[in-house]
């Protein structure tokens, strides 16, 4: 099936789109956006428990680190799931549930936690390569060339989740690849500046609250960890927005039953090669 949309991904129009329809699939989600938010929290307040004395023995650490990805991945995999396809098909999903035997959900699930191992893969490498004694500079070179690495590939395949998601024909990761070849920099671009102004919330909250916002149990510590929940639920919904129009505006197995969206993404992009 060809591409019907060969123009440029348009940068802003795509993050004002994201934004608009974020604010639409709140209401009707509330209840599953409230399950993520507590999801989400109750994991932080986990790893908050967890002796230090684990989690800095290499072996431990990284188990336990693999547990909590795994944990994440699959509670929120319903969630997210849901957002897809609200945004992709506008079908509401009322109630949390967990499908297991729905092959869509394994799918979704399994790819949602490789995405949680890429995004912990920079830091991981780091600290094999101090273990192994390198050098600082061998050691920031390094760091630095797996964050892009991992960077590139999590924006290359950002439209597979929602693919899945919709259990779109030929939901494959060569079939991601193709379908965002060329538009890796505009896709980063857009989750970029859509993480910045929350960025700067959260530098503003943990100035406003102070260095007993690292203290754990303290009523700062408490404070924080909810606000860290309220951020983190956020800026996973929108991410999940945003990859969902970037599969309307770019998936070649998009269905076209998203009529609503697909037109969302073709005005912006008809508006912004004007």
């Amino acid at each position: 099936m060809t591409n019907v949309y060969q123009h440029k991904l348009p940068i802003w129009a795509t993050l004002g789109a994201s934004y608009r329809e974020w604010r639409r699939m709140l209401p009707p989600l509330r209840p599953l956006v409230i399950n993520a938010f507590l999801i989400v929290l109750a994991i932080s307040v986990l790893d908050q428990f967890i002796p230090a004395r684990l989690t800095d023995q290499e072996l431990f650490g990284t188990a336990i680190t693999l547990v909590e990805a795994a944990m994440r991945a699959f509670l929120l995999t319903p969630i997210l799931i849901a957002i897809h396809r609200f945004i992709i098909l506008d079908e509401i999903t009322k109630t949390y549930a967990v499908p297991l035997g729905e092959p869509a959900f394994r799918r979704f699930f399994a790819w949602l936690f490789a995405f949680e191992v890429l995004a912990e893969f920079p830091l991981d490498f780091l600290g094999l390569l101090q273990n192994f004694n390198a050098t600082p500079a061998a050691s920031t070179i390094g760091f630095v060339a797996a964050l892009v690495a991992a960077v590139a590939l999590m924006v290359r395949l950002s439209i597979l989740p929602p693919a899945i998601a919709v259990e779109a024909p030929g939901a494959r990761l060569a079939s991601a690849l193709e379908d965002t070849k060329g538009s890796a920099l505009r896709i980063f671009a857009i989750f970029f500046v859509a993480i910045i102004p929350w960025l700067a919330i959260d530098l503003a909250v943990i100035a406003l609250i102070g260095r007993g916002i690292a203290v754990t149990g303290s009523v700062p510590g408490m404070i924080g960890l909810v606000f860290g929940g309220i951020l983190q639920t956020a800026l996973l919904t929108l991410m999940a927005v945003i990859a969902s129009l970037l599969f309307i505006a770019l998936g070649t197995a998009a269905p076209r039953s998203a009529e609503r969206t697909r037109l969302i993404a073709a005005t912006a992009i008809k508006q912004a090669v004007r």
